[in-house]
């Protein structure tokens, strides 16, 4: 029987392509997160890695020499002076308060280190209060240390030492703000050489460094 023409279409073997088959597409790898590369030293002579554990304690230490120097300054007539206008804290109130909540702290953080008495803002003296500060400084330095020591943690505080720090600091600057603005208004302003002098953190810094 005569195949069609058509069958005799359908049984010719096909033509292979001459264009390679495409190969499948790689996987993509996985996004990932690279480490920060430090940038290259600058020409010239490099400055040191700082110790992050000494360079917390070496600030505190210029807060608490910010306020003794206040402190330094301030008309010791204003020193337990009633505030003209309302019923805040004397500045002598307000100095016990500062030493008082680094008591708190003390007492919270760390019960091996001994904490300064507490001082009873009602009589105590600026002699008196800055002695105090002074120790409970001291103490605090050490929960400073101890806590680096520990990995960074103080006991009942979150997130950690470096917040800690801050803490610390913004509270007493704004007591120290309040204490300019009731010296201020006593009519016993603090020098402005003293005013520019408690944000010259360089030289307080340097206060607190052993002398040569």
């Amino acid at each position: 029987m005569a195949k069609t023409k058509s069958e005799s279409k359908s049984e010719k073997p096909a033509k292979k392509s001459s264009k390679p088959k495409s190969e499948p597409a790689a996987e993509k790898p996985a996004a990932t997160m690279e480490a920060p590369v430090a940038p290259a030293p600058k020409k010239g002579r490099a400055k040191p890695p700082i110790d992050f554990g000494a360079a917390l304690v070496d600030a505190f230490a210029t807060n608490e020499r910010i306020n003794q120097y206040l402190l330094e300054n301030l008309d010791p007539s204003a020193w337990s002076a009633e505030a003209p206008v309302g019923k805040g804290r004397t500045i002598r109130g307000i100095v016990a308060h500062l030493h008082n909540v680094r008591h708190m702290w003390l007492v919270v953080a760390d019960k091996e280190i001994a904490a300064p008495e507490k001082l009873d803002r009602a009589s105590v003296t600026l002699s008196e209060a800055r002695t105090a500060l002074a120790a409970s400084a001291e103490a605090l330095t050490e929960l400073l240390r101890r806590s680096v020591a520990a990995g960074g943690h103080v006991k009942d505080f979150k997130p950690d030492v470096a917040g800690f720090l801050a803490y610390v600091v913004s509270h007493e600057a704004h007591h120290r703000g309040q204490i300019c603005m009731l010296a201020r208004m006593l009519g016993k302003p603090l020098p402005q050489h003293v005013g520019f002098g408690m944000w010259e953190w360089r030289k307080r810094h340097a206060e607190t460094q052993p002398q040569e």
